[in-house]
């Protein structure tokens, strides 16, 4: 009675551990998916690497976000890039309309985010530099107008929007629209 006990757990455990075993080795050379219970650490700023740029034509005021984990482990970053403005109120909006969240980025890998800075529905104010963070909590890293490669005087601002961060530039851009 014992042996048919032991056996039976033996069998009862098998069953539950298989299905764990299966998903991570389902996809060999994929990076295996995480358990539900496993918790990706945010990244801190230390972490990050910010580069923007202005697309060309200058005119159409789009510019290209990326951050790089660093790290040699995964962290989250927010959904979206915070991008404010120097001199100017508020921060670029999300679209689509979004809420906080993570986005896992995994080791020294990157995300992207597009940017229209100007939809030219009114005058534009001008401003000397932007500024993105990977989350609302952090202070960002701060560019100059030149340093993008936007005109002088400086980054057109009126009514500007960001993407979710994306895993090429490509998608980010897309999603941006016209």
């Amino acid at each position: 009675m014992r042996t048919l006990t032991t056996l039976a757990l033996t069998s009862a455990l098998a069953l539950t551990a298989a299905p764990a075993a299966l998903a991570e080795s389902a996809a060999p050379g994929a990076p295996a998916a995480p358990a539900a219970s496993a918790k990706v650490r945010a990244c801190s700023p230390g972490d990050l690497s910010f580069t923007v740029r202005m697309l060309p034509p200058i005119a159409s005021a789009v510019a290209l976000v990326s951050v790089k984990n660093q790290s040699a482990s995964r962290c989250t970053v927010n959904r979206f890039p915070t991008v404010t403005f120097g001199g100017l109120d508020g921060e670029a909006r999300t679209v689509p309309d979004s809420a906080d969240g993570p986005r896992v980025v995994q080791a020294r890998q990157h995300q992207f985010a597009a940017l229209r800075t100007d939809d030219r529905s009114a005058p534009a104010r001008y401003a000397p530099t932007l500024t993105v963070a990977a989350d609302p909590a952090h202070s960002g890293l701060t560019f100059t107008a030149a340093g993008i490669g936007a005109p002088t005087p400086g980054i057109t601002v009126y009514d500007p929007v960001t993407t979710l961060w994306h895993d090429t530039q490509d998608e980010a851009l897309a999603a941006l629209g016209n």
